[in-house]
């Protein structure tokens, strides 16, 4: 169909700076470990960050 185009599933992505290299290539290690099961819960996060500033401060919850 005229006007249509086929997008490919890898993509060219040129990098403006270093900064947005580096930004992107963090993104992709992040889906990769999420795609492995490197995962924290969400409610493991929230119970460590409503912990901050408190005099009960929970340490950093870790991989599963």
């Amino acid at each position: 169909e005229e006007g249509c185009r086929m997008m490919s599933a890898n993509p060219i992505i040129q990098h403006d700076d270093e900064e947005t290299a580096a930004f992107l290539a963090a993104v992709q290690e992040g889906i990769a470990d999420a795609d492995a099961g490197r995962t924290v819960p969400y409610s493991a996060v929230r119970e460590w960050l409503l912990s901050w500033g408190t005099e009960h401060e929970k340490p950093a919850p870790h991989c599963k």
